[in-house]
């Protein structure tokens, strides 16, 4: 792993003990052997290819993967990556990381003020850990590390396991411990002699503009292929690959790898023997419309069982995005060829309108479309005088009705939240007490309210690159990635590009039912017409079947859950996992599967992580 770690005591006598050198780095590979920079009541530390620097009354310590260093380097005549740093924070104060493009967490530690400044980077490539006490700060690249501060404890926090059983991951910035939080991405800390101050330096701005669709699908072409250009710097093009699902996102980072390379690009793909989970048909098209050396591989249930310690292990949160299973085979089928650097297309939805709650939103807001006094006076008063209809044309009508009336986000979210609408007879009456509030729709209607937009559309956009990229898809990739021995990057969440399609109007990204308008225009002579057309799918896994078919999976399941470990936490109501066992059963989709899965996890992170003192 690439990360840092530090801590500050407040009184600047006190003398730094060694054993906090372990503690802070905790969780990470015993293989790094960690830098150090020591100084008046401060240790500062650096694991893997981050960088560590004392400079003149300061020290930086920072994991950098940034794509305008050449730039920063001319524009500040500064020699070396903490030398930037320090020259931008003494001209701009603490917006520097504005100046700054890509993956990146930073320590600024300055001893002559008192003052710790940290810095995340603008979409949660990278994360960035923190706690306070009265004693000082401390900070790690792993949820544990922060704990080494006195006065911090691993007591968990019921909100965040409540917002993990919703959303699957923790959200920023809450972490499962009480003690600790989570930098949110774009989100600069300073710490200065005890206070403590938290601001955004970044945020996404949907200010659209009017212009010719011709210009503007030419512009996304150029800003995504510049992108893509920039992603492949600083490593040889043969130790390079990228995942390849045969999507619209993938299959564009391929083609334009290709075609600014000049090489045969090096593309992966996992596939599934269960035929409904399996993509590799749209990933070989994609591969053979680009010339792509294709590596593939059809991924068995015993493997994927074999690989669950090593992700249970990986993930210090508690993390239920199973579809890091294949991502992680994916990425070690690409270290095992030799390639040091994956690109991801991870990012596209969320910028060029390609989720399919978009296009759900768009249905639901038609509703409103009809005068007030029609929806308010005779067609809500009708459908609640008339019996619950079920799946008749009647119930669908009820269920349309009852959600699009939601405000949103409570209306983008509307299908979501299990754990949220069944908490009633699912957690335990202990548990629940020890809620404060409603947590997922809190998360979302914060983030909901905070994204500078105009159109309803763009907002829920912002939404969702805090919370569907920000907390989780990243996090499943990057770290995937990283116990298989690679390095990743995203070119689509290249900043440039981002804020370019801050500027298009919402109607070009879904515009009626279509997904993705402008962006198929702006690619529909670079990728197969089948890939443009194809309902996306993505990388997942028969994980519901699993749990039901193969020994090991269902006997991890039953025996984990069913175990007095887990029963004396008091998260569930007595028999409401049997419930879920049930209806798992009888359920012929991964809906229940895959929550059980997201139990499963809670469970198994709170005996390799969680439960270690």
């Amino acid at each position: 792993m690439s990360g840092i770690a530090g801590l500050i005591h407040r009184d600047s006598g006190r003398p730094v003990d060694e054993r906090l050198a372990v503690a802070l780095v905790a969780g990470a590979s015993g293989a790094d052997r960690p830098s150090r920079l020591v100084g008046p009541g401060s240790l500062l530390l650096t694991l893997g290819e981050a960088c560590a620097e004392q400079l003149a009354d300061g020290q930086v310590v920072a994991a950098l993967d940034l794509s305008n260093i050449d730039e920063l380097h001319s524009a500040t005549g500064a020699g070396s990556p903490g030398q930037i740093i320090r020259h931008l924070y003494e001209q701009i104060g603490t917006t520097f990381p504005d100046r700054l493009r890509g993956a990146l967490s930073i320590a600024l530690w300055l001893p002559g003020i008192r003052t710790l400044v940290l810095v995340a980077d603008r979409f949660g490539l990278q994360r960035l850990y923190y706690a306070v006490s009265a004693t000082g700060v401390a900070f790690s690249s792993r949820v544990r590390g922060p704990l080494a501060l006195d006065g911090t404890t691993a007591e968990v926090e019921p909100d965040a396991i409540y917002a993990y059983l919703n959303f699957g991951t923790v959200p920023a910035p809450r972490t499962p411990y009480r003690a600790v939080r989570r930098l949110p991405p774009g989100h600069v800390l300073v710490w200065r002699d005890g206070e403590v101050f938290v601001r955004p330096y970044w945020q996404m701005s949907y200010e659209e503009r009017g212009r010719d669709r011709d210009t503007a699908a030419s512009e996304m072409r150029r800003q995504t292929e510049e992108a893509v250009r920039r992603a492949l710097l600083g490593v040889e093009v043969k130790h390079i690959g990228a995942f390849l699902s045969g999507g619209t996102d993938s299959s564009t980072v391929v083609g334009m790898m290709g075609r600014l390379s000049g090489e045969r690009v090096q593309a992966f793909s996992i596939g599934f023997r269960e035929e409904r989970y399996n993509e590799l048909e749209y990933a070989e098209l994609a591969a053979r419309h680009f010339g792509a050396a294709h590596y593939t591989r059809l991924v068995s249930a015993d493997e994927s069982f074999a690989v669950v310690p090593d992700l249970v292990s990986a993930y210090d949160e508690p993390f239920g995005n199973n579809s890091n299973i294949p991502t992680y085979l994916c990425a070690r089928m690409a270290r095992e060829a030799g390639v040091r650097l994956l690109l991801a297309g991870d990012g596209g939805d969320e910028i060029f309108g390609g989720n399919e709650r978009y296009r759900r939103e768009q249905v639901l807001a038609r509703y409103g479309l009809i005068p007030e006094p029609l929806r308010h006076g005779v067609i809500e008063p009708l459908l609640r005088r008339l019996p619950a209809g079920g799946l008749s044309p009647l119930g669908k009508a009820q269920r349309y009705v009852q959600r699009a009336s939601l405000p949103n986000p409570d209306r983008f979210y509307s299908s979501e939240f299990f754990v949220a609408r069944e908490r009633a007879w699912l957690l335990h009456p202990e548990f629940l007490a020890a809620i404060q509030g409603d947590t997922p729709l809190e998360v979302a209607r914060g983030h909901y309210q905070g994204t500078r937009a105009r159109s309803e559309l763009n907002r829920l956009m912002g939404v969702d690159l805090k919370i569907t990229l920000g907390d989780n898809d990243l996090f499943k990739v990057a770290r995937a990635a990283e116990i298989a021995g690679v390095a990743v990057r995203f070119p689509l969440l290249d900043v440039s590009l981002v804020e370019f399609t801050g500027t298009l109007p919402a109607r070009d990204k879904v515009r009626g039912t279509e997904k993705r308008y402008l962006f198929k225009r702006a690619f529909a002579s670079l990728l197969p017409a089948e890939i443009l057309a194809k309902v996306k799918h993505g990388f997942g896994l028969p994980v519901g079947e699993w749990l039901k078919t193969h020994s090991g999976f269902r006997e991890l399941l039953h025996d984990t859950l069913r175990s007095s470990r887990c029963r004396e936490r008091n998260y569930y109501a007595p028999g409401a996992l049997e419930v879920l066992f049930r209806r798992h059963a009888e359920d012929h989709t991964p809906y229940h599967g895959d929550v059980l899965w997201t139990v499963l996890m809670l469970e198994l992170w709170h005996r390799r992580h969680g439960d270690t003192q």
